[in-house]
């Protein structure tokens, strides 16, 4: 091969690289300037503006080549909050498609509190559980045997919604006092107890609550119902206008996004003033 052409192979293979470099950058900024956009839109979306936002959310993951479980779930974590179910869960489901590891724990515990499907609740949260055999998860800082819990309770599986709130009281008592436990529980186990006509049990439940949370308006409602209905009427009593007195302070448990499952209002106190208190 002559110098000449030894030159023009170099030549050749030098603006080939280039060429290839930028076609590599091109195709990187691209991918960044959609993942930008994604944030543009997701802040919309945070603002109020969900159908601008969710369009533009919409377009830039149709550009992303290979889109991580992290971008879907921030789209259905927004979407959720703003009450754009239908967006939302699409997002979610995807998510966990590609990583049921890594989204499980939240895919489980927002189908518990947002969407009311209990059964596959249940199932994401099992799967997810499963995983770890050996040690209690706590997706979203809750124990995954609380939300299982609360799954059977809703489904009016009592027995083994008090199963699993048992796992969760004995697993906080291996190494800690009762009060290291979440007071919501043993509170939820009362009101199984409570439902299941079991008032002198229920009432333990709910003293026990009391003892790690004395402004629990919600453990002196439910042991007021319970006295009532053992006649005890004048305890009973107490216990709701204690109740009522602590929910006009503002302790009351509550959710900016969703009603919680035992959520009490001042409504159904005076309701059963009224007809237990009031002659």
């Amino acid at each position: 091969m002559t110098r000449k052409s030894k030159w023009k192979k170099r030549l050749f293979i030098t603006i080939a690289s280039f060429l290839g470099l930028i076609v590599i950058l091109a195709i990187v900024f691209n991918q960044l300037v959609y993942a930008l956009l994604m944030g543009v839109g997701s802040i919309d979306v945070y603002y109020g503006n969900n159908e601008r936002g969710n369009k533009i959310m919409s377009y830039a993951l149709s550009k992303i080549k290979k889109p991580h479980e992290n971008t879907y779930h921030a789209i259905s974590v927004q979407n959720t909050k703003n009450g754009n179910y239908n967006i939302a869960i699409s997002a979610l489901e995807k998510a966990y498609e590609i990583n049921p590891k890594e989204v499980g724990a939240y895919y489980g515990w927002v189908l518990l509190y947002y969407y009311h499907d209990y059964e596959k609740a249940l199932n994401i949260l099992n799967a997810y559980d499963n995983l770890t055999p050996e040690f209690s998860d706590y997706p979203m800082g809750e124990c995954i045997h609380y939300l299982k819990g609360l799954a059977y309770k809703e489904l009016k599986n009592y027995e083994e919604a008090i199963k699993e709130f048992d796992i969760s009281i004995n697993n906080g008592l291996k190494e800690h006092s009762e009060s290291w436990v979440d007071y919501q529980v043993f509170l939820n186990r009362g009101i199984i107890l409570l439902k299941q006509n079991k008032n002198e049990k229920a009432i333990i439940e709910f003293k026990r609550v009391i003892r790690n949370y004395n402004e629990c308006s919600e453990a002196y409602y439910f042991t007021g119902l319970c006295l009532a209905k053992l006649n005890q009427k004048e305890e009973a009593c107490q216990n709701f206008n204690e109740a009522l007195k602590l929910i006009e302070e503002g302790y009351k448990s509550s959710d900016p996004y969703v009603e919680l499952f035992h959520e009490i209002y001042i409504q159904d106190i005076e309701q059963s003033l009224l007809e237990n208190c009031i002659k």
